[in-house]
């Protein structure tokens, strides 16, 4: 499910704000003992973030979730040129003293499937309950929150903090593949990583 862009923060008691996390939009899947950090473009990210697959296979059950993989600085923002790095890291010692000094973290913000029951057709606000009783945060794994109706205040802490922008999301939709209203991504125009105010990116 991807979001479209918008021009413009709102208010609306009907959805929820989330900041938009500067990283790689990244499906989660586990099935028994194996688990699978998928892109967009259904390129496998496991290899890579080892850290983060330990993480994962710590959750009981089998699951399908939507999530934000990103490498957070000290101050909580997201690096996208240290993401950018570990993705292409490889070989077995670099990539673990990579994952030593720049640990990644997974954004986890929509459930698509929880052991043999499908997700989709639930409201957002239902399938976010299902991801809340999954597992507890931890400093690799958080599920993301928002704020209900508040998307112009949203916006504001997302420019004051230096970050990309701010989805917004109808809490009675489904999930549904491809580009939908439902969701709505609004950037911020002054974020200093400029590549990723392109237009069609998510």
């Amino acid at each position: 499910m991807l979001a479209t862009l918008g021009k413009r923060p709102f208010k609306d008691a009907n959805w929820i704000f989330e900041l938009k996390y500067d990283g790689y939009r990244c499906l989660v899947r586990k099935s028994g003992g194996l688990v699978e950090l998928l892109s967009r473009n259904c390129n496998q990210l496991g290899g890579s973030f080892p850290d983060v697959v330990d993480a994962v296979a710590g959750i009981p059950g089998d699951f399908v979730l939507d999530a934000e993989l990103t490498v957070d600085e000290p101050n909580g923002r997201s690096s996208f040129e240290w993401l950018r790095r570990r993705a292409v890291t490889k070989t077995p010692g670099a990539v673990r003293a990579a994952a030593a000094r720049h640990p990644a973290r997974l954004y986890f913000f929509d459930a698509l499937c929880i052991g043999d029951e499908d997700l989709r057709g639930l409201p957002l606000d239902e399938r976010k309950r299902h991801l809340r009783d999954l597992f507890d945060d931890t400093k690799t794994m958080i599920v993301a929150t928002g704020i209900v109706g508040e998307g112009r205040w949203v916006f504001e802490q997302a420019a004051a903090h230096d970050l990309e922008g701010m989805v917004a999301k109808r809490l009675d939709a489904p999930y549904q593949s491809g580009r939908s209203r439902d969701w709505i991504k609004v950037k911020n125009p002054d974020y200093s990583r400029r590549e990723a105010l392109g237009w069609g990116k998510s």
